[in-house]
């Protein structure tokens, strides 16, 4: 069962956009004393708790879904996707969904993993045909395990390369110029002092997921964006998806401006995706050899994707691997990405358990152990979780808010807060 609808606030007033799937269990918007959800929330409630939450935090625009019993229940879009243009957000809204994307980097390399080709305890080193080490540890070998549970040792040192990167057209550029000792872009800070593996060496490395996204393109022989298009987006019916700008050339304005809030001024700044309703240059990848550069397409967070496409790699993952009859990954293989391969306390608490590029938390909604990831770029925030026994779960998408300090736990209040209004209005009472 599915409901969907669509709300604009602006200068005080609440417009309507409907778009409604009536199915078992709910009637129209237009009922307002109706049930929003199996939490007790009437239609006039909801509306309220979510006005009232954006007023708060200045959300310039929010895409959220919610899944229950492995299937979608509800997806909705309030606000806007383009300030400037007055562009509403919708379910179908396309946004860049920040480091939620790690979650489909890992999914892609797994497959590979099923497949034979390479075993997550494997030397990276052998994959890439570069050695990988660290200068500090040199016997010791980063295994894909180190890369997908943030204990490899590499640090966040890569931006001016992944810059460069997307700057040359045609690119040539290559991960060589970056981790090897001597390389144009290496740098004695890449490294931290622990050993790879070592537990208590915990450092969230965005520059796993690049190299993670190379050795996809070393293992397949294809193109990291067009692998995923392939064995991810197009089974699963994520039409909407890309790692690659290109593919929205008929979608443009369809993708979300991301803005940061200016507290001071109270206003938004554009962090990134003003597109303007124009496709950028196209770069020349003709020449480009994969597994040679897997920071092109941003692994790293540059998914951009819907709200409702994203809920089916979500369900994918809540049903242990498949969706509508197709699977993308064994349910051991989904078991195993989802399992705890590292715990301990990060120096600022977000992180205390990871799976393979899965977070595992019980601080979104206190005393609910979730398996998933957020995201957290350019003024955007974004969770994808899900409960493993109980099969319900939720994604949130905010793409400018006013964020404030951190809540009770690890989360920003605006995303503790519309994690909680999920969860009551549609999950609470299982």
């Amino acid at each position: 069962m599915k409901l969907i609808f669509h709300k604009i606030f602006t200068d005080g007033t609440l417009f309507v956009i409907m778009d409604v799937e009536l199915l078992k269990g709910f009637t129209p918007l237009g009922d307002s004393d109706q049930k929003a959800g199996e939490g007790g929330l009437s239609l006039r409630e909801w509306d309220a708790a979510i006005r009232q939450l954006m007023e708060t935090h200045h959300i310039a625009g929010l895409a959220a879904s919610v899944v229950r019993e492995g299937r979608m229940l509800w997806s909705g879009g309030y606000g806007w996707a383009n300030l400037q243009r007055r562009i509403p957000v919708t379910s179908r809204t396309i946004f860049r969904i920040a480091s939620i994307s790690k979650t489909v980097v890992a999914s892609a390399f797994m497959q590979l993993v099923e497949r034979g080709l390479c075993g997550i305890d494997q030397d990276v080193g052998d994959i890439l045909g570069i050695p990988l080490r660290n200068p500090n540890h040199p016997e010791q070998a980063i295994t894909f395990r180190h890369l997908m549970t943030h204990t490899s040792g590499l640090q966040d040192e890569y931006a001016r390369f992944v810059t460069d990167s997307h700057n040359e057209n045609p690119p040539t550029l290559t991960l060589a110029d970056l981790v090897l000792e001597g390389g144009a872009y290496y740098t004695d800070h890449l490294w931290g002092i622990g050993k790879p593996g070592d537990m208590d060496g915990f450092e969230y490395s965005n520059l796993g997921a690049v190299i993670l996204a190379a050795a996809v393109e070393r293992l397949s022989n294809e193109r990291f964006d067009l692998y995923c298009r392939k064995h991810l987006f197009e089974p699963l019916q994520m039409n909407d998806t890309s790692f690659y700008i290109g593919d929205f050339a008929q979608k443009m304005d369809d993708i979300a401006v991301l803005y940061e809030y200016d507290n001071e001024a109270d206003s938004y700044l554009v962090g990134t995706d003003d597109f303007g309703g124009q496709l950028p240059a196209p770069t020349d990848y003709s020449s480009y050899v994969p597994g040679t550069n897997g920071a092109l397409f941003s692994p790293q967070g540059g998914l951009r994707t819907t709200v409702d496409d994203l809920t089916s790699f979500l369900l994918a993952h809540v049903n242990e691997g498949c969706f509508r009859d197709v699977r993308i990954l064994h349910p051991e293989t989904a078991k195993l990405m989802h399992t705890a391969h590292w715990t301990g306390h990060r120096h600022d608490g977000f992180f205390k358990h990871s799976g393979l590029q899965f977070h595992r938390t019980n601080e979104l909604i206190p005393g609910q152990w979730l398996v998933g990831h957020a995201g957290d770029a350019y003024g955007l925030l974004s969770d994808m979780y899900f409960h493993e026994q109980e099969r319900w779960g939720f994604i949130m998408i905010m793409n400018g808010v006013h964020r404030g300090d951190k809540g009770d736990g690890a989360y920003f209040r605006p995303e503790e807060e519309l994690a909680g209004l999920l969860y009551e209005t549609f999950l609470k009472d299982l």
